[in-house]
């Protein structure tokens, strides 16, 4: 009784731990990209419409991309 009753609390304190540290990752990355992580997966998603897109002249003037690092802050 003892056993299964520690097992179980092991379980539920797993459980619990994950859905935190879940919400704090959501959190973070909301803090980095002031979006949500749904509202990334859906932009990451959608394609850019045409309008938006730079024309061969335009792309002549654009400054060179920016380097990141995997945690989103640029590398010189």
């Amino acid at each position: 009784s003892i056993l299964v009753s520690s097992a179980a609390g092991s379980v539920a304190s797993y459980v619990v731990t994950r859905a935190e540290t879940q919400k704090c990752s959501d959190f973070w990355l909301y803090l980095e990209t002031g979006q949500s992580p749904q509202e990334l997966t859906t932009a990451g998603r959608v394609a850019q419409p045409t309008e938006n897109l730079p024309s061969p002249e335009d792309r002549e003037n654009v400054a060179p991309p920016v380097r990141r690092n995997k945690y989103g802050d640029v590398v010189e």
